[in-house]
């Protein structure tokens, strides 16, 4: 069996340990960590097309590793504790900390009052690393709470005829021992058709758009848990997500056509109730005959992507 068969096969197998690991509590870690360093996968890419012996490759791969664990160790970023990597596992001690980490008192609070005027929405967020949620919906045009009480968020509203532009990003946050205490929950007006623009890094995203107008939605992440859930109420609705060490997750309504264009590198794919109809490309059987239909563009690079019919 060739090298790259075995090698890329347990790096996906770590991942998904990984993966595992971080969302049971077991392990601590932060994904921005994870981000800093995707480029290693590059490398180890180009070491396996390399035209030397399979115990050659392995040896560099190995090296590559250790220099590369070594490298952040001594060069990485620094978090406020001079710790470099923030990997924890859990302990008596850690689920203590983690009781005090988790408990929410939101009272960082920002919105901005609905105006009759607005029929058209645009969220441009620009936040980096944390978790996000959208569940419920608000008479404002938006409400955000979060819990990082050492943030400094910015958050402004331009209006222009029909049309609100909002603007959120993250100016400075601290972040301790790899878990992340920066919980996010915005709550959307249903009323505005939304444009939404997300740069979120390495980050936990949770959107259930089922009771919004969702026109455009665009995601950009590094090494990102995403869990998406949308809605069919206009007849298009075009989402892009772009990732890097990502885990996946879209639900869409079964009376709406979807077609999902899948660009990734080492993936694995589960599109339920869809047909393959080219090489990247798969619809539903009734995406020509909806109404109302949903298109999605995937760009991943090691990534697990399930879409699923609800």
């Amino acid at each position: 069996m060739s090298y790259r068969k075995i090698f890329w096969g347990l790096l996906l197998v770590m991942i998904g340990v990984l993966f595992i690991l971080k969302n049971t509590g077991v392990l601590f870690f932060s994904w921005h960590t994870i981000w800093h360093i995707w480029p290693v996968i590059l490398i180890l890419w180009g070491i396996s097309l390399i035209p030397v012996k399979d115990w050659i490759k392995l040896v560099l791969s190995l090296l590559t590793v250790v220099v590369t664990f070594f490298a952040m160790q001594y060069y990485g970023p620094k978090d406020n504790h001079n710790n470099k990597w923030d990997f924890k596992w859990n302990d008596e001690n850690n689920l203590e900390n983690n009781d005090e980490n988790d408990s929410k008192t939101y009272n960082n609070v920002m919105y901005e009052d609905f105006d009759s005027l607005t029929q058209f929405a645009t969220l441009k967020l620009n936040i980096g690393v944390g978790n996000f949620r959208i569940k419920d919906t608000t008479a404002r045009l938006i409400e955000v709470k979060h819990d990082n009480d050492k943030a400094n968020y910015s958050m402004t509203a331009k209006s222009e005829d029909s049309l609100t532009t909002i603007d959120l990003s993250l100016e400075k946050g601290e972040f301790h021992n790899g878990n992340i205490k920066n919980n996010v929950n915005l709550k959307l007006n249903p009323n505005p058709i939304w444009d939404l623009d997300l740069n979120v890094g390495a980050a936990e995203v949770d959107f259930d758009l089922s009771g919004f107008k969702t026109r455009n939605l665009k995601i950009q992440g590094g090494a990102s848990d995403i869990e998406l859930k949308l809605g069919a109420a206009l007849p298009l609705t075009d989402v892009k997500i772009e990732a890097g060490a990502a885990s996946i997750m879209v639900r869409v309504p079964e009376n709406a056509g979807c077609e999902i264009t899948s660009n990734t590198f080492l993936a694995s794919k589960d599109f339920k109730g869809f047909t393959k109809i080219g090489k990247q490309l798969y619809q539903t059987p009734n995406y020509t005959s909806s109404a109302n239909k949903i298109k999605i563009d995937l760009q991943a690079g090691v990534a697990r992507v399930d879409v699923v019919r609800y």
